[in-house]
């Protein structure tokens, strides 16, 4: 077997092939060659109206392939990503979509195509460059197969987007905070809910308001997110969006 071959369970070893899907790896770097210079060229266009246009479109075609690539992903095996990541065409599109696996060694062309995909990137979502580290892109991520699973003044930390979330229940309303004290971080997991008073469990006097993630009486906060059920009852929880405090009114 060679080294560009596929293993029997469909796995690509280490080494980039020389042929993938319909063109070379060498016509691969000179089509993002190509489209850098398209998007250097469009940013520069001095059409507002058709400049805007373009960005819309731009922003709808990359929130289907987001959402497609994210969904692909959550189906992988353990390992597949980190192997198919290897092929310098896939690499990049991982790489546009923040899908990368985490503490990966990058090869010499992998590096070459991160300017690329950054720049594409950046051209997609303009508002994003006034931001620091990596752009955000809103989403619903399901934290419960079913709001039932959790009754009324109950708690439970969920894994969510590599992040550990906190769902809280009151009532027949969800909350969903960041499961880590602002103190040092320590896990929110072993937490007593009274109402909307989320007492810590590793730090006495410390509580929070499960509404807004304010330090009741002290200073800190808490993240806080949005939380929704879909037409299923999956409880799903919002990543990267704007979060508004539901607050009554008086």
């Amino acid at each position: 077997m060679s080294e560009t071959e596929p293993t029997k369970s469909g796995i690509f070893h280490d080494t980039p092939q020389d042929l993938v899907g319909f063109m070379t790896n060498e016509e691969w770097d000179d089509l993002l060659s190509d489209v850098n210079a398209l998007v250097q060229e469009m940013d520069d266009l001095p059409y507002p109206q058709v400049k805007e246009k373009v960005f819309e479109l731009l922003a709808g075609v990359d929130a289907i392939h987001r959402e497609a690539l994210r969904r692909l992903v959550r189906l992988f095996k353990e390992g597949v990503l980190e192997a198919v990541v290897t092929d310098p065409a896939i690499h990049t599109l991982m790489e546009l979509y923040d899908l990368l696996p985490p503490e990966e060694n990058k090869t010499e062309d992998q590096t070459a195509n991160k300017k690329f995909a950054q720049e594409l990137a950046s051209f997609m979502h303009p508002e994003s460059e006034t931001q620091s580290d990596k752009t955000k892109f809103p989403h619903w991520v399901p934290a419960l197969k079913h709001g039932d699973e959790l009754i009324g003044g109950s708690i439970k930390e969920c894994e969510v987007d590599d992040q550990n979330i906190l769902i809280c229940r009151v009532d027949d309303t969800f909350f969903a905070v960041n499961s880590a004290c602002s103190q040092d971080g320590s896990s929110l997991a072993g937490a007593q809910l009274n109402k909307f008073t989320l007492t810590c469990p590793h730090h006495g006097g410390c509580y929070y308001d499960i509404r807004t993630g304010t330090r009741i009486a002290g200073k800190g906060q808490i993240e806080c997110f949005s939380v929704k059920l879909d037409e299923g009852g999956r409880l799903l929880v919002g990543v990267d969006m704007e979060f508004k405090p539901q607050l009554p009114a008086f």
